[in-house]
């Protein structure tokens, strides 16, 4: 009887073992199988957009076929335009992607116009341009460690340009000893693909630092993609209230000294870009057109 209940305990203690090897040798294989997450750009988008900068999304899609989970650490970005880097960054990003599972994760990279386009001139001519942007993804792995995994993405990025806003004429319409009527002229010119509506331009035009107009002309006016147009601004001087040294200007023949500040609110047929307001600040020399 003894003998039996011996028998049956032996066999039950190399039942156990054997039992405990196969699971350890089942999870030691899951350890040694361990594979790096795959990684797909699964969308591209402009999340935004202004005269100034505009910021592209990459949406990352991680895909995890390990049986155990795995943790991402962070990511980098090198974004390259004709070839040479442009704009890098990294981020600390923790996040865990179940076994088996799948996650996506959004990688923003903002660019500005005005540093574009000092590093390369020849895209101010242009409304788009290639770029490629190589990524990195760092995981904590078992077995593995900290690995980083490597994708790359091509594609094409919008170019907005402000539009230029230059003194085209001053014209003098009528002069008397009292007073004058002059129009100023400033010609707005759309560099881009998309049509823009002058809503509201607020002006303050001066000559030799004295003030000759402010106002605000709030009457619409639509320029079409790549077209120029006028905007006319009356000016009302009165030489009894300003003094002789304007009207010795007006009926001269030298040039004037000028400045024009103020600021040009627009909207654009651009989704992303409804309304913006564009500073104006400018200086130099013109005649008095008689």
């Amino acid at each position: 009887m003894k003998s039996n209940t011996h028998l049956r305990l032996v066999v039950f203690i190399l039942l156990s073992v054997m039992i405990t090897l196969l699971l350890s040798c089942a999870a030691l294989q899951e350890f040694t199988n361990v594979q790096k997450p795959r990684l797909n750009v699964s969308n591209v988008r402009v999340s935004d957009i202004s005269f100034e900068d505009v910021l592209l999304s990459f949406d990352i899609d991680i895909e995890n076929p390990n049986a155990l989970s795995a943790t991402m650490s962070g990511f980098d970005y090198d974004l390259l335009l004709a070839g040479a880097s442009f704009v890098k960054g990294q981020q600390t990003k923790e996040q865990t992607i179940e076994s088996m599972g799948k996650s996506t994760v959004e990688v923003p990279v903002r660019l500005n116009f005005k540093e574009l386009y000092s590093m390369y001139q020849s895209l101010k001519n242009q409304d788009s341009t290639n770029y490629t942007i190589n990524t990195g993804f760092t995981f904590n792995l078992p077995i593995l460690g900290a690995t980083r995994i490597p994708i790359s993405h091509e594609g094409k990025l919008p170019l907005l340009k402000l539009p230029n806003i230059k003194v085209s004429g001053l014209q003098l319409k009528n002069l008397s000893l009292t007073g004058a009527n002059l129009e100023l002229k400033l010609n707005v010119d759309n560099p881009n693909v998309f049509n823009l509506i002058l809503d509201k331009l607020q002006y303050d035009f001066k000559v030799n630092k004295k003030s000759w107009v402010t106002g605000v002309r709030d009457q619409a006016l639509t320029i079409n993609q790549k077209k120029n147009s006028v905007i006319s601004i009356p000016i009302s001087l009165n030489f009894l209230q300003m003094g002789s040294t304007v009207y010795n200007i007006v009926s001269g023949n030298e040039s004037i000294n000028y400045s024009l500040n103020g600021n040009l609110d627009v909207n654009t047929s651009l989704p992303l870009l409804k309304q913006a307001s564009i500073p104006i600040d400018m200086t130099g020399k013109l005649n008095i057109l008689k």
